[in-house]
């Protein structure tokens, strides 16, 4: 044990662990910190996202069908939250006999669970938030139902058999993110009045919801396992489905991120556990000469690397939580608002990361120093002691694949890290065999200082094609991640851009259009084209009735059974793209012809060329498919399941929809337009754009911070390799220095050893990345791939860049130590 202790100390204090502790403990620092943070930040931007269902959970009931009060008590029992919501429709009634068909929203005193209302004490005004319904007899109404119905805030409107007192204006509700076509303007009132509204009948079309509130994850088995025939639960992932892609996006790229921090960490642990084994070998040969067994020398090194690793672990640990704090306080500025606590599955596989990675990197290194002869006290050049970089190799890589399989638990994602792995090395040994013929043909031919820096990659063959291997993966990781983020980040800020529509107008009829769309262009309103709009089934695909169809394919597809909202265009949408078939052209007008949606098309088995049969108002119309495309839901533009080629029935009883942009200073302008048009309906969806732009928000600082610390892991990574060859570095310019050589001409020969292997390497990690790109965008995160051909200029030059300065600056201690002092230790 004492031996044991001295070793360590004597190990510790000659500075012989310290690239090893590093290395370590970046390890687990990055994961465990990219861990927490990724974790808190996907934790807040569920429950964000919450807001959109006004609870963490609902459970939603059929069209005609309460929720049953067992649901109900096992919730409660279960500790969480409830409250009851209510929606149907309702003719209310205000002054002068002025009514407008609304959309009534009942809920119990509880709601909301999540998020505010917003109510102002006149129309369009100052909001301010409130956390209760309102009380039995008081109505909410929203804005622009104010003048369609002739009251102001105190009068008396009628919902059906009832009268109600207005007693605030509706700003914002927390769930009006939801489908709000064909929907009228909102009235809120409490649940408890329903009944003496008189409203819901049988048969009539009412929409029951139970609001969850509290840890709905652990409930939800017992609900999957009693109430899932007769009911469905929805997260917040299925709010909206804008808000759904950026989930899928955010929590895709954070996977990526830390899977790739945990391959960045492996690499540079084996790196440095090879390097300290490397300068074991002397001591141990000179342990065996003292009387040491092969056993007591193989458990001396295991057991201090063991013990030292552990307590580097926790330390890792301890540092990633206090990074990923002090980058909390650092940023509280730049975050929407206080991030949700994180669970303890980071801290777990932070501790797993390390313990994973001394076993499969540091420790078989050191486990085979037993082998080491005695004999290599005089003779270094003996071989044992070591372990073969095939070996190593093929130990990291399951290692590394299995660290990134339990990160992100994604197959796929694993295979594709590894496949650009794979390319970057097959390249390698390709590009290095070439490097070794033109500094052979044409080294002769430059300058000294040339000659000196091509000659060590030259001599250094084998060991350069290591380290091009390992420039290029960390290059390859670190383009990744660099192109993704800002795919991504591009990607959402397209969807969203300044002056994205606000404001959607529908209900307008032929004979108001000219008036309508003059008002907007006279006040410089931004809008979209008008559509025209008409309801209709569809009755049948090719022949076979609609219920059969669903039947066979979509068993709980009551979705497709509604009517749907139909319209005709001769110009395809700048957010429509056409995926199969083509659009319109001009001998097409004789017949009627249909574009579909992708995913609606799909769902129900639709191709091109099949006769679509729809029932509008009791008449039959066919078409023909023509195209199908697919359609950008969340760009805040009218679009539409199916579009026809023209007119269907004439345009007879169409109405028209389109969306537009107000500034706040423009808002005064709707009074105006629902005055002039009171059978209009005009809706605000300001509150969901700040709802998307919030975890937008959250989501891009999330991606600016994780890449910050992948971008650290790569340059320990890079570093990591540079050191390991620091010894025979020392050497060859101690002997160079000896025969006179100047530190300038030392200096410029690493500068162009350095920037060759990065130029290569960045070569090769453009080509990796490209590869791998190709599977994240389209596979991983639902964007388009186009080939990235300024990855391909700029990837060498960054390469050649980065790694000659790191290179340089690393091994500046190759010029600084005096050459007697080297020549001495060897």
């Amino acid at each position: 044990m004492n031996l044991s202790l001295k070793l360590l100390w004597r190990d510790w204090r000659g500075g012989e662990l310290n690239v090893l502790i590093a290395a370590l403990l970046v390890a687990v620092t990055t994961v465990t910190s990219i861990g927490l943070f990724t974790d808190r930040i996907r934790n807040s931007i569920l429950d964000e996202a919450g807001t959109l269902l006004a609870a963490d959970a609902q459970i939603r009931g059929g069209s005609r069908e309460a929720i049953d009060d067992a649901v109900r008590a096992s919730a409660a029992a279960a500790g969480l939250q409830t409250a009851d919501m209510i929606t149907f429709q309702a003719m209310a009634f205000g002054a002068d006999g002025n009514l407008q068909l609304s959309s009534v929203k009942a809920v119990s005193d509880a709601y909301p669970l999540k998020g505010e209302l917003v109510l102002a004490d006149e129309p369009f005004g100052i909001g301010r938030v409130v956390t209760a319904a309102p009380a039995p007899g008081e109505a909410w109404l929203t804005s622009r139902l104010f003048p369609a119905l002739g009251i102001k805030i105190g009068d008396t409107i009628g919902l059906g058999n009832a009268d109600f007192v207005v007693t605030a204006a509706l700003i914002s509700e927390p769930d009006s993110a939801g489908s709000f076509f064909g929907v009228g303007p909102r009235v809120l009132i409490n649940a408890a009045d329903v009944d003496k509204t008189g409203a819901v009948q049988p048969g009539s079309r009412v929409r029951y919801r139970l609001l969850l509130g509290g840890d709905v994850a652990s409930f939800q088995p017992v609900f999957e396992r009693e109430y899932s025939d007769d009911y469905r639960w929805v997260d917040p992932s299925e709010a909206n489905d804008g808000i759904t892609s950026a989930l899928e996006r955010a929590e895709s790229f954070l996977m990526l991120a830390g899977s790739l921090g945990v391959m960045l960490a492996g690499v540079a642990l084996a790196l440095a556990s090879r390097r300290y084994a490397d300068r074991q070998l002397g001591h141990v040969a000179l342990l065996k000469t003292l009387g040491l067994t092969p056993r007591r020398i193989a458990w001396l090194y295991a057991g201090n690397l063991m013990l030292l690793g552990l307590i580097v672990v926790f330390a890792g640990l301890a540092l990633g939580w206090l990074l990923h704090w002090g980058f909390l306080e650092l940023a509280g500025d730049l975050l929407p608002r206080e991030l949700e606590p994180a669970g303890i599955r980071p801290l777990l596989i932070g501790w797993l990361t390390g313990v994973i990675c001394l076993l499969a990197f540091a420790f078989p290194p050191v486990w085979v120093l037993r082998q080491t002869p005695p004999a290599r006290v005089l003779r270094s050049e003996l071989e044992g002691g070591t372990l073969g970089r095939r070996l190593t190799l093929a130990l990291g890589a399951t290692a590394v694949i299995f660290l990134v399989w339990l990160y992100s638990g994604d197959l796929w994602l694993t295979a594709a890290l590894l496949g650009g792995g794979l390319v970057t090395i097959l390249g390698v040994s390709v590009l290095a065999a070439l490097l070794i013929v033109l500094v052979r043909r044409y080294g002769s031919r430059l300058g000294t200082t040339w000659r000196l820096g091509l000659a060590n990659l030259q001599r250094h063959s084998r060991q350069n094609a290591f380290q091009i291997m390992v420039f290029a993966i960390a290059l390859m990781l670190l383009f990744v991640l660099t192109l993704l983020r800002s795919s991504l980040i591009g990607e959402w800020q397209s969807q969203l851009p300044e002056g994205a529509p606000n404001h959607f107008a529908f209900n307008l009829f032929e004979d108001e259009r000219p008036g309508f769309e003059a008002i907007l262009d006279n006040a410089s309103v931004d809008r979209e084209p008008f559509y025209p709009m008409i309801r209709g089934r569809l009755s049948e695909v090719d022949g076979e009735a609609m219920d059969d169809r669903l039947e066979r394919l979509q068993p709980d597809g009551d979705d497709f059974r509604r009517e749907l909202n139909l319209t005709w265009s001769n110009t395809l949408a700048d957010d429509n793209e056409i995926v199969a078939g083509r659009w319109w052209q001009d001998d097409d007008a004789e017949s009627t012809r249909v574009s579909v949606e992708q995913d609606f098309a799909e769902e129900l088995a639709i191709n091109i060329g099949d006769t679509l049969t729809f029932d509008i108002g009791g008449q039959t119309v066919s078409a023909e498919v023509a195209s199908i495309r697919t359609v950008q839901w969340d760009s805040m533009a009218p679009n539409f399941y199916l579009i026809f080629n023209h007119p269907i029935l004439d345009g007879a009883g169409a109405a028209y929809l389109t969306s537009f942009y107000l500034s706040p200073e423009q808002k005064p302008l709707l009074a105006g337009l629902m005055r002039e048009y009171p059978t209009v309906t005009l809706i605000e969806v300001d509150a969901i754009i700040e709802q998307i732009q919030s975890i937008v928000g959250q989501v891009t600082v999330a991606v600016e911070f994780i890449l910050a610390l992948v971008l650290v892991a790569g340059f320990i990574v890079l570093l990591a390799s540079v050191q390991a060859t620091l010894d025979v570095r020392l050497v060859e310019s101690a002997i160079l220095r000896t025969l006179g050589a100047k530190a300038a001409l030392v200096r410029g020969g690493l500068w162009i050893e350095f920037a060759a292997l990065g130029a290569l390497a960045g070569l090769l990690g453009a080509f990796g990345a490209e590869a791998a790109l190709a599977y994240f965008q389209v596979e991983m995160l639902n964007l388009d791939w186009t080939p990235h051909w300024l990855l391909w200029l700029s990837g060498p030059v960054v390469g050649a860049v980065v790694i000659g300065a790191i290179g340089v600056v690393s091994t500046r201690k190759v010029i600084r130590v005096p050459p007697m002092v080297v020549l001495k230790s060897v």
